[in-house]
């Protein structure tokens, strides 16, 4: 089945190619990073050092994003100086793998442009989303990593074979997605990238909360749920660890995330039995941002929300299975110093051996995540003062 929706894929951006293009007046460059809002956050900064490199320089820029992580693209976007992008398109990834004609279309979108060049700086990057739109376009000259395996299926494996004219490789792996990233930021640019940390500028405007969803009360935030049924860290587990901090510190639970968390909630809700605030399905995302960014921590699986609590600087417990090691955790020192991360015991012995890792955990994993314990939680949270 697989096989016939990539025909079918290809033979669309086939299509999408068929008729002309427009005659390139201006030379156009397209910027492009549609995977996740992780991702995202782990790249952002990076993106006004490509701007200002020599391959975009008195070019008109082009951008696609994911829709998805729009409002946190649109957060920093002023300041950016001057207005860099001569067009933004934003794309829904859920149509593009499901909408025959939403693919189409955005192919042939990408295709008349007529771009010159395409800078993609994503590492996995994925032949049914990001390489098809590459593919479409057509351009002349294109950028971007010596790609993993993660999002390629065994039989897509030529599907990329001469796309990209100039590529990356990463000489040290496993590597961290912030580093990687500023790695090929530094290839692209041609100079040593300045970027450092995670946060957010001091002079970006987050929204300002609703009052009546905070009252006078030092909180922490609890995310219970994740989009992957197989990323879940019991609600029971949430509970013992939330217990603790209360027993502490007082400290109200803030239960947080999208509305298809509701039934994580609820059993959180079902067992905890001091003061909690709901905010399930209640915020966006730069909403969260002021949420995370006024919070005394954060107890989450390794979703996008770990990531969001790192732009400003919220200590959060994670939870992690060992899926991707050192790339998206442990965050290096220096980075975020306030995100730490807890694994099952049985990867936490195998972390002396950097080669074991690259072999086990350099890719997904199908580990249990309540192999962490409460109690190994517990035990991080000893070590942290969240007054």
């Amino acid at each position: 089945m697989n096989r016939i929706k990539g025909y079918i894929y290809d033979l669309i951006s086939f299509s999408a190619q068929i008729l002309g293009r427009e005659t390139a007046i201006h030379e156009k460059v397209l910027i492009l990073r549609v995977d996740e809002i992780g991702d995202y956050l782990l790249w952002r900064k990076f993106l006004q050092e490509i701007l200002y490199s020599k391959l975009c320089k008195e070019k008109q820029i082009h951008f696609i994003g994911n829709a998805s992580w729009k409002s946190l693209f649109e957060l920093e976007f002023e300041t950016i100086p001057g207005n860099p992008f001569e067009k933004i398109i934003w794309l829904d990834k859920g149509q593009y793998k499901k909408n025959m004609i939403y693919r189409f279309k955005m192919n042939r979108t990408l295709f008349i442009e007529n771009y010159q060049t395409i800078i993609n700086p994503t590492y996995s990057r994925a032949k049914r989303v990001d390489d098809s739109l590459v593919k479409a376009a057509k351009a002349k000259i294109n950028y971007g990593f010596v790609r993993n395996n993660e999002n390629y299926l065994s039989y897509e494996q030529s599907f990329d074979l001469h796309l990209y004219q100039h590529l990356f490789s990463l000489t040290d792996s496993p590597l961290f997605e912030f580093n990687s990233n500023k790695l090929f930021t530094a290839w692209i640019t041609g100079k040593t990238s300045n970027v450092q940390t995670m946060e957010l500028a001091s002079h970006t405007q987050l929204p300002i909360l609703n009052e009546s969803w905070f009252p006078n009360t030092n909180y922490f935030v609890v995310f219970p749920g994740s989009r992957s049924p197989k990323r879940i860290w019991s609600a029971q587990n949430f509970i013992q660890l939330s217990n603790k901090i209360f027993e502490k510190y007082q400290y109200t639970a803030v239960i947080a995330g999208a509305g298809s968390d509701q039934v994580y909630a609820d059993a959180f809700i079902a067992g905890y039995s001091h003061p909690y605030i709901n905010l399930i399905g209640k915020t966006n995302l730069n909403e969260m941002l002021s949420v995370l960014k006024n919070a005394k921590c954060l107890l989450s699986v390794d979703t996008g929300s770990v990531h969001m609590a790192a732009t400003v600087n919220c200590t959060t417990i994670g939870i992690f299975n060992g899926s991707q090691y050192v790339r998206f955790s442990p965050y290096p020192t220096g980075i975020c110093n306030k995100i730490h991360a807890c694994y099952p015991q049985r990867i936490q012995d195998d972390l002396d051996d950097m080669q074991l890792v690259r072999e086990k955990y350099s890719l997904i994993v199908s580990i249990d995540y309540n192999e962490v314990t409460a109690a190994q939680a517990i035990e991080k949270l000893a070590t942290l003062n969240l007054i």
